[in-house]
């Protein structure tokens, strides 16, 4: 939980980030070498077959038959050629098994980035999308405020006047309406703020954390 709980910020998120990328490369300096050390392993492997195969023309005269020191030669040559073979076994292996590994890992890695990438987006669109809506809703809410604090200073002036008539009812049909949109939007206001804080909470306790387990 440390691990999730610790890398939400954005510094912490390229950081990973870079991280992935770097073992991307690193899985790919991997398979260059390890295709490199198959061939020379190959090559090496011929090699010795070869310089066997060379040796043991020696034994074939009729000269050495019975000689300790063809003995050893051969017995030599055999371990020699014992070791191209299993030079060579082992290089095909690497091949067959070892790179065909290293592959799936390279793209279970990519797959991986791929998917933490569209996912954190996903997170942040629904954060930025709730957060743009707050601060719209703020300023609707600030302008209303503003327009009724107008007409309320219009209204008191008007009842301190003692003035009548269709001016002062059209400033109190105003003031009424005002009242209204302005209970409404701050209404609204609260609702998303609330509703922006329950995001918030998931993102940072749920969705988040949820998302870096993975990664871990």
């Amino acid at each position: 939980m440390g691990f999730s709980s610790a890398l939400q910020g954005r510094a912490a998120h390229e950081a990973l980030l870079n991280r992935q990328e770097a073992e991307l490369k690193l899985l790919e300096t991997m398979k260059r070498c390890l295709i490199q050390k198959s061939k020379c392993d190959k090559e090496y492997a011929a090699s010795l077959a070869a310089v066997t195969q060379q040796g043991l023309k020696v034994d074939r005269s009729d000269d050495l038959q019975g000689s300790h020191i063809t003995r050893a030669w051969r017995a030599f040559m055999e371990e020699l050629e014992h070791t191209a073979k299993q030079v060579k076994a082992n290089a095909e292996q690497l091949e067959s098994v070892c790179l065909d590994k290293l592959a799936h890992l390279y793209q279970d890695k990519r797959r991986v980035r791929k998917q933490y990438q569209e996912e954190h987006t996903k997170i942040a669109t629904k954060f930025s999308h709730i957060t743009e809506d707050v601060a719209r809703k703020k300023t609707e809410y600030q302008k209303h405020l503003e327009y009724y604090k107008m007409l309320r200073g219009r209204f008191e002036e008007i009842i301190k006047s003692g003035r009548s008539g269709r001016k002062l009812d059209d400033v109190i049909d105003k003031y009424q309406k005002a009242c209204r949109k302005l209970h409404l939007a701050h209404n609204e206001y609260v609702l998303l703020l609330s509703e922006a804080a329950e995001i918030e909470k998931d993102i940072r306790t749920i969705l988040m954390p949820g998302l870096l387990e993975h990664q871990q």
